[in-house]
C-alpha cells in the first residue's frame, strides 16, 4: 500500500486523515518538529526556518497531503500574524518544492489545503464555483492564490499530479467553533452574529477527510475543487439548528458587529462576511456527502460529545 506523508499532521483535521487512511491499510508518515520514527505514527523533523526536512521522510513518501499552517482565526491580524499565515502555507509548500528538485524521487500527487477565502470576505447572492478568480486586494484571497500557486508548481515544476481543496468550516467534536458555540446556547445565550445572514460554508471532517482520500487515490483530479457541504446555511441558521438541537430559546438578538471587530480588527471578516460557494466540481467527480445538510451533521457530533461524557462519568 502507499505512503502517504502529511504536514500539519498533529493537527485536527490530519488525525483524523490520518486514522481514516490508516483504517484503509496506507501507511502514513508526519513531518514534525521532533524526530520520533517509533512513535504510532512515525515523525521526521522538519524546520521551516532552517530550510530542515528529513530526505528520508520524502524519499519514503507516495503522496504528500500538505496541511501545515498557523490558525487563521486565532487573534488578530497583526502584521506579524499575517507573514506568519502566509508563511506556514506558501514557504513550507516552497520548501518542499525545492528539496524535491534536488532528489531523485518520484511521487504521485502533492495534495495541499487551501480555502474559500480564496473568494474573498464578502457577502453577496453570487455562488462561487472553481472557475472564479481569486479575491484580489483581499487578505485571504491573495493568501490562498499564492497558497494554490505553489501547489500548481509541483506540476509545472516537476510533473507531479497536483490538488488543491478549497475548505469552508470544518465541523467536528474538537472544532472550537463547535465548543463556542454549544457553550452559550446551553445556557440560553445562543444568538445569531452579526448580521446573521452571512453564509457559512461548512463540511464535516468526515467529509473532508474523505475528499482527501479521493484525491489520492482518484488520478483524474487535477486542480481546485471547493470541499463545502452542498448545503446553504447562513449564520443564522447554524445558531438556530444548534439550539433546537439542544431544545433550547433563542431569543436574544444578534451580536452586533462592532463586538467582533473591536476584538478581531481584520480577522473579525471570517465571523462576519460569506457567501455561497459551490460543491458541484467535486460532486460531479463522483463524491458522495455524508453529511449532506447540516441538521446531520450537527447531531452526529453533538451525540458524540454527549455519549463521550456519559462514558467518562
Amino acid at each position: 500500500m502507499k505512503t502517504v506523508l502529511i504536514t500539519g499532521g498533529s493537527g485536527m483535521i490530519g488525525r483524523r486523515l490520518s486514522e481514516l487512511l490508516i483504517e484503509k491499510g496506507y501507511d502514513v508518515i508526519w513531518l514534525s518538529r521532533e524526530k520520533h520514527i517509533k512513535a504510532e505514527i512515525p515523525r521526521y523533523k522538519w524546520n521551516l526556518l532552517t530550510g530542515e526536512i528529513d530526505k528520508d521522510a520524502l524519499e519514503e513518501a507516495d503522496v504528500i497531503v500538505h496541511l501545515a499552517g498557523v490558525g487563521i482565526a486565532e487573534g488578530k491580524w497583526t502584521e506579524a500574524r499575517k507573514r506568519m499565515i502566509v508563511g506556514s502555507r506558501v514557504r513550507s509548500a516552497h520548501l518542499i518544492l525545492e528539496k524535491l528538485k534536488k532528489m531523485d524521487t518520484k511521487m504521485d500527487a502533492f495534495i495541499s489545503a487551501s480555502a474559500v477565502g480564496y473568494y474573498g470576505a464578502v457577502t453577496s447572492d453570487k455562488i462561487f464555483t472553481e472557475d472564479d478568480e481569486y479575491a484580489k486586494d483581499d487578505f485571504l484571497g491573495e493568501t490562498c492564490y499564492q497558497w494554490e500557486e505553489q501547489t500548481e508548481k509541483f506540476t509545472t515544476d516537476l510533473g507531479i499530479r497536483s490538488v488543491s481543496i478549497r475548505t469552508g468550516v470544518v465541523l467536528s467534536k474538537d472544532s472550537e467553533l463547535i465548543k463556542k458555540a454549544v457553550l452559550p446556547t446551553k445556557f440560553w445565550l445562543g444568538a445569531p452574529l452579526g448580521k446573521g445572514t452571512q453564509y457559512m460554508n461548512w463540511i464535516h471532517i468526515d467529509d473532508l477527510c474523505k475528499i482527501y482520500i479521493k484525491a489520492i487515490e482518484d488520478e483524474t483530479m487535477t486542480g481546485a475543487y471547493n470541499a463545502v457541504a452542498p448545503e446553504d446555511t447562513t449564520n443564522g441558521q447554524f445558531m438556530k439548528t444548534i439550539a433546537d438541537l439542544l431544545h433550547k430559546p433563542m431569543f436574544l438578538p444578534r451580536v452586533p458587529e462592532f463586538v467582533f471587530k473591536y476584538f478581531l480588527g481584520e480577522a473579525s471578516q471570517i465571523i462576519l462576511e460569506g457567501s455561497r460557494v459551490s460543491a458541484q466540481k467535486i460532486q460531479d467527480a463522483g463524491y458522495e456527502f455524508k453529511y449532506k445538510t447540516l441538521r446531520k451533521a450537527l447531531k452526529k457530533i453533538l451525540f458524540n460529545r454527549k455519549k463521550k461524557k456519559s462514558k467518562k462519568k
